[in-house]
């Protein structure tokens, strides 16, 4: 009888040309039981967080600004201090500002406490991240030119409540900042989904309410002027970014958890596209529950970190979705931007949700789900205008707009311009781009360096995480766009199919691609097991389950098996496969010694 022992080998492989060849809180679910003489009943929580409702993530500055100039710097004023910039309606501002000019007798108040403000325009915010200028005219592009601004792509901009307004307000934001007109259309509630691809040449505002059960609606719901803020920044800014990509406003009737999560359920029946959700709710152990409604194949999800300092929120926690957080920018109109972390944006590292593959084998010191992934401008004192148009009223007022919330819709923009682009190289869409973000550009030195401004400065909190540093960060990510360079490296990404999967799956992972062995007893054997790890640099193998006195080396053709003297009989070699991504496969060759 042959004996057997235990045995542990890791080989560590740091040739990479040679692998390249190789190819926050909440409640538990509770059950409760009834006491009873010989039986009990239990009702159980099957949708948790289901109560919760979501705040839209928009900061507004304290400043009437006048109506854009639209030069080539950006307008400077002075905002009111003392008064919350977070969901700061239109409503409120004059509430804000009436005292003031009550005081000077109804013209200017002197403003002794202010606040110095910056406010850009779509040229300018363009022209600091690198995305290129806009054409004189939209008619006679090449197809190279169309993608670059998203044409044949959807937005899916998901909100509750309703702005009545949001066709006006586009169309003054669309004349003032010479962008695409964008014809306008509500869905009805008997249309047939998923809906037709959209135009390759034009822009196109489709607005569709939707039940609390994510079916379509004929009636809108109710306005809120907090929501419809959001909506009219949410819809503008995507716009800006990607001029002449579809947009799918999708109007909740409320602002719970499940009604939004269904919302985006809706989104995924309509087709392919990327989804932007400018909300959140403080993170729970129910967040998992709604993953499912950002696993739809073709989609990209992504969602605003929050505006409440170093915390998590969902759904920018989900794993499948991109956690977008913020920045203060510093541009003159010319020249490179500076940019610091905003003091106000989300980002920390989740209570309830497991590290997923692509951020283990990436970044260090995180225990489970880091958020945030990217960021963009949010501070609302370097804010960007949206032009917001009052219930009955035709006349448009000028904010300057910030907040997680407005970073999300740019970031949006830019990924459907990075399909717009594969699909003009007849490549498939991103799908979830966390791959890309942490493994194809992150882990790769001259990519990151070359795709993201590495944003270096500034906190949002007095935690050990909060203060951004080099490489990755809770703050702000990976940090914010060179969008030229991004495009470059998103456009021609490996993807990842969606339909549930997410980065890490068996697509991208080291892989087995040996699972027996043959040899006769008594005859020295040796044997090669063949292995595959894409886009890896180095890989750890771990073997368990050899007799003893069989031996392992590593070389570039795979992993060599020897036995001096084999005995007869069968032997399970349990062996893991992890590289330096992160990525981690397991599985098992099967060696059988024949008796002479």
């Amino acid at each position: 009888m042959r004996s057997t022992r235990p045995l542990s080998w890791l080989l560590s492989l740091l040739t990479a040309a040679a692998l390249a060849a190789c190819g926050g809180g909440g409640d538990s679910p509770t059950a409760q039981a009834s006491a009873a003489p010989s039986a009990f009943s239990l009702n159980v929580d099957l949708a948790p967080g289901v109560a919760t409702v979501a705040q839209p993530s928009f900061h507004t500055a304290a400043v009437d600004l006048d109506e854009p100039d639209n030069g080539a710097a950006p307008h400077r004023a002075l905002a009111l201090s003392g008064v919350s910039t977070r969901g700061l309606t239109r409503e409120r501002l004059d509430d804000a500002l009436r005292p003031r000019a009550l005081a000077s007798g109804g013209g200017a108040a002197p403003m002794a406490a202010s606040t110095a403000v910056t406010t850009y325009t779509p040229a300018q915010i363009r022209a600091a991240y690198g995305q290129p200028a806009l054409p004189a005219s939209m008619t006679g592009l090449s197809a190279a030119q169309a993608a670059q601004l998203g044409a044949g792509q959807t937005i899916y901009l998901i909100n509750a409540k309703h702005d009545p307004n949001i066709a006006a307000e586009l169309a003054t934001f669309n004349a003032k900042f010479g962008l695409p007109a964008c014809s306008s259309r509500t869905l009805a509630a008997t249309a047939s989904l998923p809906l037709a691809a959209a135009s390759a040449s034009g822009c196109e505002l489709v607005i569709a309410y939707s039940t609390t059960a994510g079916a379509l609606a004929a009636a809108a719901p109710a306005y809120d002027s907090g929501w419809a803020t959001e909506i009219a920044l949410d819809v503008q800014w995507a716009h800006a970014t990607a001029p002449l990509a579809r947009l799918v406003l999708i109007e909740a009737p409320d602002a719970g958890v499940g009604s939004l999560s269904n919302a985006v359920a809706l989104a995924n029946k309509m087709g392919p596209g990327v989804v932007s959700m400018s909300f959140g709710a403080p993170e729970g152990n129910w967040t998992a529950s709604y993953d499912g409604s950002f696993s739809t194949a073709g989609m990209s999800y992504l969602a605003a970190t929050g505006d409440n300092g170093a915390a998590v929120s969902w759904p920018s926690v989900s794993t499948k979705v991109v956690a977008v957080g913020g920045t203060t920018l510093t541009y003159s109109g010319s020249g490179a931007r500076s940019e610091t972390t905003w003091s106000g944006t989300g980002g920390g590292t989740s209570a309830y949700v497991a590290l997923p593959s692509y951020q283990s084998g990436t970044i260090g010191g995180y225990a489970r789900r880091a958020v945030a992934d990217v960021a963009f401008n949010a501070d609302p004192y370097s804010g960007q205008y949206v032009a917001l148009i009052a219930p009955g009223a035709t006349t448009t007022r000028w904010v300057s707009a910030g907040g997680t919330s407005l970073a999300t819709p740019q970031w949006a923009g830019l990924l459907a311009v990075a399909n717009a682009m594969r699909v003009a190289s007849s490549k498939s869409l991103l799908g979830q781009p966390h791959a890309a973000l942490y493994l194809q550009i992150g882990a790769v030195p001259t990519q990151y360096a070359s795709a993201f401004k590495d944003v270096v400065s500034g906190s949002n909190g007095s935690c050990a995480g909060c203060t951004a540093k080099v490489g990755y960060d809770t703050p702000t990510g990976w940090g914010t766009p060179n969008v030229g360079a991004l495009l470059t490296s998103l456009s021609g990404a490996t993807t990842v199919s969606g339909g549930g999967s997410t980065p890490g799956t068996a697509a991208s992972r080291p892989a087995l691609t040996t699972t027996s062995l043959s040899g006769v007893a008594g005859k020295a054997f040796s044997g090669n097991i063949s292995y595959s790890a894409p886009g890896a640099t180095s890989l750890s193998i771990t073997i368990s389950g050899a007799p003893s006195g069989m031996g392992f080396s590593a070389s570039s053709s795979g992993l060599a098996v020897n036995w001096a003297n084999p005995v007869a009989g069968r032997s399970s070699l349990v062996i893991t496969l992890k590289d330096n991504l992160g990525q981690t496969t397991t599985g098992t060759v099967t060696v059988t010694i024949s008796n002479n």
